[in-house]
């Protein structure tokens, strides 16, 4: 076995690092909802399912502990996975600044999907959506929920991305 010396531990401790951070945003979304009462819209759940995509990337990166190429090609699913928060995330955000568009959220191809797959029915006390994709009910240094997530995906992308670079170091 060839001795990959610090090479894995430095991208273990990004892929903890995400990991951590996404299971710590998933853990405040279940507070949102049950502590403070806030449901999730459909496009919340998307993000929610993305967000455990995520840490499960980086989860499987930690136990596997790959090399530089293995840990490479852990980071590219985390950046693919990252941006489609980023992108949900951002839509979100555009949905909720013009009440009009907001509306469509309602019966929405996204809504239909979930419908479909039942994926309120896995675990429903996280994953069913109640909430209206309108509402701005909660906000932190001015920043809406999604707005918040549409920063964290960033994050997350970013962290990704620096994965391959102390892999090779």
């Amino acid at each position: 076995m060839a001795d990959l010396g610090n090479v894995p531990n430095r991208s273990m401790r990004l892929f903890a690092l995400i990991t951590v951070i996404c299971v710590g945003l998933l853990a405040f979304a279940f507070y949102l909802q049950h502590g403070l009462h806030l449901d999730p819209c459909p496009w919340c759940v998307v993000q929610r399912l993305v967000y455990i995509a995520v840490a499960l990337i980086a989860l499987v990166g930690v136990l596997h502990r790959p090399g530089p190429t293995g840990a490479t090609a852990y980071a590219c699913l985390g950046v693919v996975a990252s941006l489609a928060g980023v992108a949900a995330a951002g839509y979100n955000v555009y949905l909720q600044s013009d009440p009009a568009r907001a509306a469509k959220c309602v019966g929405s191809p996204v809504e239909r999907i979930l419908d479909s797959l039942a994926i309120g029915d896995l675990v429903p006390s996280y994953l069913q959506y109640d909430g209206p994709c309108t509402l701005k009910p909660w906000s932190f240094l001015g920043l809406s929920i999604p707005e918040w997530s549409f920063i964290w995906f960033a994050i997350l992308v970013v962290l990704f991305l620096a994965i391959p670079f102390t892999a090779k170091r």
